[in-house]
């Protein structure tokens, strides 16, 4: 038997990336090479719409008329919690559960229907209606058929499945509340939805094989095989805590941080942001929009940038509080992201519509970015560090995107005045800098003998604002090699931790072939020897491979060293 479970990932088709689905698809081969009939059971149970045992859920089975007759089964909670979570599983939407019609089904306790499919080969095609407790016997909807197993698992031997999860409404967002993205191109009609998703399976395998190949060829030439290996283990993460919303004429793509479970957390977005600006950057604004919206009609009373649209996803109604604030990283990091995108797709439209916010925050780190004091950064869990090296480099850097903003949008004064500021910071930065040893930049300003890696210069070399050196780079990519850990680089020198997002970025900064290789190399290292199961993490020790934090989006910066300097 072969079993395979697939959910596309299609960056360039807002259509298909909408759709809340996967496929499983089953084959059988005999092994002594003659033709057999084989009879497959399978089933989900109530447990994929709670994580609480004693929650009732209701349960029915019905026909899909389409192209393909199918049969779907749908699992939801009884008492419907909209915009709740129970420790990630959503308190309200349905599960759904379909195949073509050449099956038998039934909706009953999971151990009675083995049991009668153990001795019959098939279902009853009926479904028990006395609704009950998850943990209450159990209730699943299951299928069975009959596949034929040949000398080779071939197309016309292999059965599909489906898996959605529909969630009506999706979102709540300050006065209003948001659909996933699919009802807007399918005029909210599940039928419709899961038709077209069993239908397009053969054309999804076929994209997702060609972005498979153009990702791993890519890498290949950037990176070699160990590169290969991380962004491949990277991937599908970087996506899954992405939902597209609104409307076609609307879209936004909503980002759930986990684990924290926080919305649309913009160091996590600055973090994540190098896989759209590789794959798509069209997607960038979709990401953007809703931290803009927000913004712009005066729903956060400061002038730089807010943290997070909330805390507790899909409550994503506005930031709660000003507890942690990073005035100067979110700032810079907007202001970078939006000159990206611009760069990238030629965007003026965008550059004018959301000038007048941008040149706020920009402000701001006029103020405060060069001396910045005990503002946060992103690295906070390593404790706050002030008049932080790196994160003053952000804020220049954040100014130098604001002069390529204006110069699109044609503000020619605004463009000097900020590309003049920058030039002027980023002199007195190295001076303040630079440690006393003129072997590498201090953590900061304050302290001599102390060191961090400077993650930030990538911003730098994507925008190509040309504001550090070349010597700056040079210098630190010497030193990164005299500190470097069994399994990559720290994130200081007080500390064995690192977080492979920053260390990709730094690999994407970093002039010194060498260099990079061992990034790739030593991370590549961690996910092959340390014996954890859990998904890639962004915060690992290297020198045990100790890890946490782990299936956070912020593992989408993998693929920095995709649009970095040798590019």
């Amino acid at each position: 038997m072969v079993v395979n479970f697939f959910t596309p990932i299609d960056p360039t088709d807002l259509k298909r990336l909408s759709l809340p689905a996967s496929y499983i698809s089953m084959s059988a081969r005999s092994v002594d090479q003659k033709t057999h009939e084989v009879q497959a059971y399978l089933h989900i149970t109530g447990e994929c719409v709670s994580n609480n045992g004693n929650q009732v859920i209701e349960w029915d089975v019905s026909q899909v008329k389409g192209k393909t007759n199918l049969i779907n089964g749908n699992f939801k909670l009884k008492k419907q919690k909209q915009f709740q979570e129970n420790k990630d599983f959503p308190e309200w939407g349905t599960i759904k559960f379909f195949t073509d019609s050449n099956t038998t089904y039934e909706a009953n306790g999971w151990g009675a229907m083995r049991t009668k499919f153990v001795k019959t080969g098939r279902l009853d095609n009926t479904v028990d209606r006395n609704y009950s407790k998850v943990s209450d016997n159990w209730p699943a909807i299951g299928f069975a058929r009959t596949l034929t197993a040949g000398a080779t698992h071939t197309a016309a031997n292999t059965v599909y499945y489906g898996v959605a999860h529909v969630r009506r409404p999706a979102i709540e967002y300050t006065d209003s509340h948001l659909n996933q993205l699919w009802e807007s191109y399918f005029n909210g009609d599940d039928k419709q939805m899961i038709d077209f998703f069993y239908e397009d399976r053969e054309d999804a395998l076929r994209r997702a094989t060609a972005l498979d190949k153009r990702i791993v060829t890519d890498a290949q030439a950037v990176g070699g095989e160990s590169y290969v290996k991380v962004v491949s283990a990277a991937l599908r993460q970087a996506y899954g805590g992405l939902e597209t919303v609104g409307t076609v004429d609307k879209p936004w793509i909503m980002l759930k941080e986990i684990p924290s479970r926080t919305c649309q957390t913009v160091d996590v977005l600055y973090a994540h942001f190098p896989v759209h600006l590789y794959l798509n950057p069209t997607l960038l604004q979709y990401l953007l929009g809703p931290l803009l919206d927000y913004q712009e009609r005066g729903l956060f009373p400061k002038k730089y940038s807010l943290h997070n649209l909330g805390k507790h996803y899909p409550q994503c109604g506005g930031q709660e509080g000003h507890d942690w604030d990073m005035e100067v990283e979110e700032s810079a990091g907007m202001l970078i992201m939006m000159s990206a995108y611009v760069r990238a797709t030629n965007d003026t439209k965008f550059a004018k519509k959301h000038y007048k916010i941008a040149n706020q925050w920009t402000q701001y780190l006029v103020d405060h970015g060069l001396i910045t004091g005990e503002a946060r950064n992103a690295d906070v869990f390593l404790g706050n560090v002030k008049n932080s090296t790196n994160l003053s480099l952000k804020a220049i850097v954040g100014i130098g995107a604001m002069a390529q903003l204006a110069e699109v949008t044609g503000n020619e004064a605004d463009k000097q005045q900020y590309r003049q500021t920058a030039e002027k910071y980023i002199t007195e930065w190295m001076r303040l800098a630079e440690d006393a040893s003129n072997k590498y930049l201090k953590l900061n300003y304050n302290t001599d003998n102390t060191w961090s890696m400077m993650y930030n210069l990538f911003a730098d070399v994507l925008l190509d604002t040309k504001l550090v050196p070349d010597w700056i780079y040079t210098q630190q990519d010497e030193w990164y090699q005299q500190v470097m850990n069994y399994y990559g680089l720290p994130l200081r020198g007080d500390t064995a931790d690192t977080r492979f997002d920053w260390s990709m970025f730094t690999a994407a900064a970093a002039g010194n072939t060498r260099l990079r290789r061992t990034l790739f190399d030593r991370t590549a290292k961690w996910l092959r020897e340390t014996p954890s199961r859990q998904p890639f993490t962004d915060i690992a020790n290297t020198l045990n491979g100790g890890s946490h934090f782990h299936n956070s989006q912020v593992i989408g910066g993998v693929f920095a060293p995709l649009i970095g300097r040798h590019i």
